[in-house]
């Protein structure tokens, strides 16, 4: 019986001490956990989605579940830097562009014209399509936000959407929303579609080995989404301070051991996320904020209140 031995070419770009994720698979075969959440209106799609992108990092950090890669345990615990690695599309001459990232990556804004001022990171936008926004009346701020989608080429067109005949179909608008995949993506009603509204998707979460855990990051999530509307929360912080909390949320053990930037009572300062949670002596903690919704409620029976 003959040996064939494997011939083994060396890359350069092959790092010793690292794992070597030679394939696009290696990230789009991750699983995660993806919630969307549909609001009454317009304005409160912006409200959720402006009040969520705080809360990304720190879903990321509490679900963190992707610590092994290729069969090696890695010094990583989350799965989205490799995902936006291994789904960064942009040429050579594309990377050498300010701020222009990977199609999957942190949302880039805020989207209401009140927090403009906490996006502190500039981002590229088709100009034309923001001033056409503008002159039919969009607000500024959301009006880039969609010319930012607009710098992407679409990865698939349907042969038969290629030539529309009419305007009453979004299919070339949501073929192209859907892929920049963002920590959170606003979607707008279809506009064949009378009982879709706006909607908010967050996700950013990996899935964790348990139904009774994965259920219980989507209702503690939407429950937030419920105190965020009721008590008229504000977390929001720069975008610069979500994309460093983004980084930490990867770090080993960064449930334990990393600080992250939070807003409270007007002020942002650097917390773990036991206090951001449970709460401190100067925030009352998410969790208790949900527990003060539940117990306000005069529509929840007891028995709910314990679940």
């Amino acid at each position: 019986m003959k040996i064939f031995s494997l011939i083994l070419f060396n890359d350069p770009d092959i790092k010793d001490d690292h794992i070597h994720l030679d394939s696009s698979t290696a990230g789009w075969g991750c699983c995660c956990l993806q919630v969307t959440f549909q609001a009454e209106s317009f304005e409160e799609s912006i409200h959720l989605y402006d009040q969520l992108l705080p809360l990304c990092p720190i879903m990321l950090c509490l679900s963190a579940a992707s610590p092994i890669w290729r069969g090696y345990l890695s010094d990583i615990d989350c799965r989205w830097n490799i995902i936006s690695e291994a789904a960064d599309d942009r040429t050579i001459e594309e990377k050498k562009e300010k701020n222009l990232q990977s199609r999957y990556s942190s949302a880039p804004s805020y989207l209401a014209d009140k927090n403009k001022h906490l996006n502190d990171i500039d981002y590229p936008v088709d100009q034309f399509v923001v001033s056409k926004l503008i002159e039919q009346g969009m607000p500024e701020t959301l009006s880039r936000h969609f010319g930012h989608l607009f710098i992407r080429d679409p990865l698939v067109i349907l042969k038969e959407f290629l030539h529309p005949v009419d305007d009453t179909n979004s299919y070339h608008f949501e073929n192209l929303n859907s892929l920049v995949w963002n920590t959170l993506r606003l979607k707008p009603p279809p506009l064949n579609d009378d009982l879709l509204g706006w909607r908010v998707e967050f996700r950013p979460m990996d899935i964790q080995l348990s139904d009774f855990e994965n259920a219980a990051l989507v209702v503690f999530l939407a429950l937030i989404t419920r105190v965020i509307i009721s008590y008229g929360l504000d977390i929001t912080i720069p975008i610069s301070q979500i994309n460093e909390n983004m980084n930490k949320a990867h770090n080993r053990d960064s449930i334990r051991r990393e600080k992250f930037y939070f807003q409270y009572n007007n002020q942002i300062s650097q917390m773990f996320i036991n206090d951001i949670i449970n709460g401190n002596n100067g925030f009352l903690g998410l969790v208790p904020l949900v527990r003060k919704y539940i117990y306000e409620r005069q529509d929840i029976d007891a028995d709910t209140r314990h679940t």
